[in-house]
């Protein structure tokens, strides 16, 4: 990327300790402390094989004034008893976690070169949520297998059809919002418990909502008919709080993503009506099928619909 600087940044912290008394159960996102050091602080817990492993982390910007993952790490240290009900010298710690995860709307990365493709963390094809680009490689990974050998059949190897295996996604691109609403700016101010509110709110109405709305979102996929239910149902129900969002996020960001959500209703409709078009494409020479797989991938997985 010569350089550029991400458009948001995941600083991460943990451990691995033994010692825990409840390790039957897990945490996939926690939150219980305000705004603190102008970001917000997130857990996650689950039992490991040598214990417990227990991770912090948070969604800030690049900028220089941030503090540094050895800050980080002493927040931990301080908040981890209150976190989990039980003080440090009744652990016996057997490894520690520690590093940050830039991320890019620019995103996935197209390769230059013919005959060159990029897969996992090399690809930037992940989540500004969960930020790791493994979890979307393994998510990908019968479409990409798929596509490759596709593309090796049909010598299909240029850099233009090579990059139809890194797509556009509105459903990851929807979710740029999501991570600016979870993070505030070094001099802004909100009130230091408006994510917490603005996060307890969505999970408590996607849970109303059902099992169907609620588990893909924790898996990382955002559907179409899913997202507009709940953010209708919240906007309908608590108004005052989006209204206090919109100037957190900033217009120019809302904008953008309304884009992606109406890209994302798309798409949506595409893969459907494209897909019975399956028996008319399968009669065309091998290198145009490709083509138009490429697209009906794009069109699925940009809309969450490989979920299903």
């Amino acid at each position: 990327r010569q350089g550029q600087k991400p458009d948001a940044v995941c600083l991460v912290v943990g451990t691995c300790a033994m010692g825990y008394p409840n390790n039957k159960t897990g945490d996939i996102f926690a939150s219980f402390t305000p705004l603190t050091n102008q970001c917000q602080y997130f857990w996650e817990a689950f039992p490991a094989r040598d214990g417990r492993t227990t991770y912090l982390f948070t969604y800030l910007d690049a900028d220089p004034q941030r503090f540094s993952l050895e800050y980080l790490f002493e927040d931990y240290f301080k908040l981890l008893p209150e976190y989990q009900q039980i003080e440090l010298n009744q652990l016996t710690f057997k490894r520690a976690l520690f590093g940050f995860f830039p991320c890019y709307k620019n995103s996935p990365l197209k390769m230059p070169w013919d005959r060159v493709f990029a897969v996992g963390d090399s690809s930037g094809n992940q989540s500004p949520l969960s930020f790791g680009g493994f979890g979307a490689m393994v998510r990908h990974l019968q479409r990409l297998t798929n596509g490759i050998d596709q593309a090796l059949t049909t010598d299909q190897l240029s850099q233009n059809a090579l990059s139809l295996l890194q797509p556009y996604q509105p459903s990851l691109s929807v979710t740029w919002l999501f991570q600016r609403s979870m993070s505030v700016g070094v001099q802004q101010t909100i009130n230091p418990e408006q994510i917490n509110q603005l996060l307890a709110t969505v999970f408590q109405e996607m849970e109303q909502l059902g099992e169907p709305i609620l588990k893909p979102f924790l898996q990382d996929i955002v559907k179409f008919l899913a997202l507009t239910q709940t953010l209708s149902k919240t906007a309908i129900f608590h108004p005052g709080l989006i209204f206090k969002i919109i100037p957190q996020v900033g217009l120019n960001s809302l904008i953008n993503w309304t884009i992606h959500y109406w890209n994302l209703g798309l798409y949506t409709g595409l893969y459907p009506a494209a897909k019975t078009l399956e028996p008319v494409f399968n009669k065309l020479p091998l290198s145009s099928q490709y083509y138009y797989y490429r697209w009906l991938d794009a069109w699925k997985y940009g809309s969450g619909q490989d979920y299903d």
